[in-house]
């Protein structure tokens, strides 16, 4: 019989068999996964410590319960891999790990997401959108928690830990294909060694920390007919996913092509059941418990970002969802990717040759561009091989996803980077398989690949060498400076701690930021965490008339408290601009320096004192700066009915239209602007033919149109000078501001010829 004494020890000895012989090198990065996405769930606690650790708590129940339903046991890692990949791996961190990362992402948001992650939700009471776009920030809430225990410069650790385990789980992918452990530790070695891969290594930049998680997700699909459980295989594998998706969400172009692979294997093996209700069912169930775990990791940031801005993927598919925080378009950054079509479904290739358009950094040595194309000829040689016939499809599927769907960048797509390595050893391994009795064209075919890869590999190398997100020396170019700088590791959690009592006093005196320049948020938060950041430069959040009003309110409550702004040197004059644009006025300007963490290095910036126009002119202005906004999209609801359009007119012609104009929105249309004659509502036309527009006239209402409302309107327009088809587009336009159709509104279009 057990004994009451006896009963603890036996919960922590079973607790114990549950998870032995299961625990991996990543499981310990798994409980700080678990950590801050669970702390999203408790942003609602005010108490920051109280919520801390409860989520400690939860994730540690969690953590056990991940451990204890793996699918299978944990598989040693040979002493090879730890020689071979981790030892270049830690000098490759090491490269340039003493210099402080400061580079643009890391200034603009990436420190600032941190900051207040650790302190409670995305955005302190106060904050006006001081960021460019509010990503969810778990990602940069695990960078912070490692900044903290191991100061800045080895903050990024994680990096490298995170690297470790996405090459473990690679050596586990790759061992059906190559059995010798020390030759497939080499090949590990060849896969991870990719410029795109080394270019974030020992930097704030988040793309790494997900790797392993997709990584072990597409070892488990390649598995799941060894899972004695399947169920829980594929549940695992949708946890995973989704915790990738909540970290960054263009995940999702490598998170479709598993789910689908998932389900073909889902459906093959319920096949083999004797009934197909029951399989059916089975199915339903494993899909409804599946959707749960991938959902869970997404469910409190989703919520917070609907209820801040009304669009739960903001800002994408802004189109739909209509936010007064965004544009009608949804976001993304034209500089890169493809353009066309036939560009999407080319990109992969297409990137080895238009470096300039698939990064920053502008080089690249055809990792996946190489991948791409082997992964196409390995469906024809693999298709029997189940493994690398599903690892050919993840990485066509995924990488054409990336490409229409994540704008071809580069750091969106190190998954495919990564697994186009696995990929080409896959299908030579394949190769010399099927003609190991003698030398012929396999093992030929199969070497050129290899050699490929490995001189690929030479060119990533070198151009890690030269380049990386934030420009830092490397021990190489600058040792002296390296060794100095080396000395401050484990010793750089604050960044205050590096500046004097005086500029600690200055920047005590900061009530409110001012958002001006595009690498000041970072430093200020890290200045002084305890001041809200009100955003003025980016011209997204002043569209619509809400966010003017939002923001105006927002700096009245600070009206007459210290509001500050930091922006760079260089940035001086752009800041001042965009302080007079939002009808703010520049008090001082005091040249500062900042030692970023570093009493060498430091960043020249200057501190803008801003105040409200104190005249009574400057301040109506500011006051009234929300008629420079646009309407709510469902405002800009249009129905024109011309009651006498022409069909034929001459070149040059005029013709007088008489329209019938309703307000289908819910807030009135003004008929007077200001004198300038803006932000008033006149109708218009353009004439559109061959992709160009012109436009032509406008007239004005008489008086304000009310919503339900109904105006006749005499529009006179004039034929263009060519001759041609051409589409007379009427529209009602909020001068000023946008066409009504620019803002989701529906204008009449008419089909008018203009002949001789």
């Amino acid at each position: 019989m057990t004994t009451e004494t006896e009963q603890p020890g036996s919960f922590f000895a079973k607790a114990y068999a549950g998870v032995r012989g299961r625990v991996e090198f990543g499981d310990a990065l798994i409980f700080f996964y678990a950590l801050v996405l669970l702390r999203q769930y408790l942003w609602i606690l005010d108490q920051n410590f109280l919520a801390w650790a409860a989520a400690a708590a939860l994730a540690a129940v969690c953590w056990y319960f991940y451990v204890s339903t793996k699918p299978f046991p944990a598989e040693k890692t040979d002493r090879n891999f730890w020689l071979v990949v981790g030892l270049p791996l830690l000098a490759v961190y090491l490269l340039r790990a003493a210099f402080p990362d400061h580079s643009y992402d890391v200034l603009s948001y990436h420190l600032l997401h941190a900051e207040r992650s650790l302190r409670g939700a995305l955005y302190a009471p106060g904050d006006y959108f001081p960021t460019a776009l509010p990503f969810n920030p778990v990602a940069d809430t695990l960078t912070g928690l490692s900044r903290l225990l191991l100061g800045f410069r080895l903050g990024t650790m994680i990096n490298l830990f995170a690297l470790i385990w996405a090459a473990q789980i690679t050596d586990k992918i790759m061992r059906p294909f190559i059995g010798r452990a020390w030759l497939r530790s080499t090949c590990v070695l060849v896969v991870v060694l990719s410029e795109n891969l080394l270019f974030e290594l020992s930097t704030y930049m988040v793309d790494l920390l997900t790797l392993p998680l997709l990584l072990q997700a597409t070892l488990l699909t390649l598995r799941a007919d060894e899972a004695k459980n399947r169920r829980a295989n594929f549940i695992h594998v949708a946890l995973l996913l989704g915790a990738c998706t909540a970290f960054k969400v263009t995940n999702l172009a490598v998170a479709l092509p598993i789910l689908v692979a998932c389900a073909y294997q889902m459906v093959l093996s319920q096949m083999v059941l004797g009934s197909r209700r029951f399989a059916l069912r089975q199915m339903i169930i494993t899909a409804l418990m599946m959707l749960v775990g991938f959902v869970a990791p997404l469910v409190p940031f989703t919520i917070y970002i609907f209820r801040l801005t009304r669009n739960p993927i903001f800002p994408v598919a802004n189109f739909f969802f209509k936010s007064d925080y965004w544009p009608m378009h949804g976001g993304w950054d034209i500089r890169w990717g493809p353009q066309t079509f036939r560009e999407t479904i080319a990109w992969p290739v297409l990137i080895w040759f238009k470096p300039e358009r698939h990064s920053e950094l502008a080089v690249y040595s055809g990792r996946l561009s190489f991948g791409f194309i082997v992964a196409i000829v390995g469906l024809v040689f693999t298709w029997r091989n189940p493994r690398a016939r599903t690892l050919c499809f993840i990485l066509i599927a995924s990488a054409l996803l990336w490409s229409a769907a994540n704008m071809g960048y580069s750091r969106y797509g190190l998954y495919q980077e990564l697994l186009a390595g696995v990929t080409v050893f896959a299908l030579a391994a394949a190769l010399i398989t099927s003609s190991w009795t003698k030398i012929g064209w396999r093992t030929a075919l199969a070497a050129g690949l290899c050699l490929v890869l490995l001189v690929q590999v030479y060119f990533a190398c070198a151009y890690a060498l030269r380049k990386e997100w934030g420009a830092r020396y490397s021990v190489i170019d600058a040792p002296g400076p390296y060794a100095q700088e080396a000395k401050l590791m484990l010793r750089d959690r604050s960044l205050r701690s590096f500046l004097t009592d005086e500029e600690r006093a200055l920047f005590d005196h900061v009530q409110v930021w001012l958002e001006t320049g595009p690498k000041s948020t970072g430093v200020e938060a890290l200045l002084n965490p305890r001041a809200p950041i009100i955003a003025v430069r980016q011209p997204e959040y002043f569209v619509t008339r809400a966010a003017w009003r939002h923001f105006i309110r927002s700096i009245e409550a600070f009206a007459g408290q210290g509001m500050f702004s930091l922006c760079l040197n260089s940035d001086l004059t752009a800041a001042k601009e965009a302080l007079a644009l939002r009808g703010l006025e520049v008090a001082t300007v005091t040249p500062v320096d900042i030692p970023f963490f570093s009493r060498s290095e430091r960043i020249g910036m200057m501190l803008i004192e801003v105040r409200i126009p104190s005249s009574p002119e400057g301040r109506s202005q500011f006051e009234s700066a929300w008629m420079k906004g646009a309407f709510a999209a469902a405002d800009y609801g249009e129905q024109i009915i011309a009651l006498d359009p022409p069909s034929v007119m001459h070149p040059g012609e005029k013709a007088a239209i008489h329209c019938k104009v309703k307000n289908l929105g819910a807030a009135t249309w003004p008929a007077v602007g200001t004198k300038d004659f803006r932000y008033q509502m006149n109708l218009g036309d353009r004439w559109i033919s061959g992709g160009t527009s012109a436009e032509d006239s406008r007239v004005a209402m008489n008086a304000d149109l009310p919503p339900g409302g109904e105006v006749e309107l005499t529009l006179t327009v004039t034929a263009p000078r060519a001759p041609g088809e051409y589409t007379l587009m009427i529209d009602m336009v909020h001068e000023g501001v946008a066409w009504f159709k620019e803002r989701g509104g529906r204008p009449l279009e008419l089909r008018v010829r203009v002949q001789p």
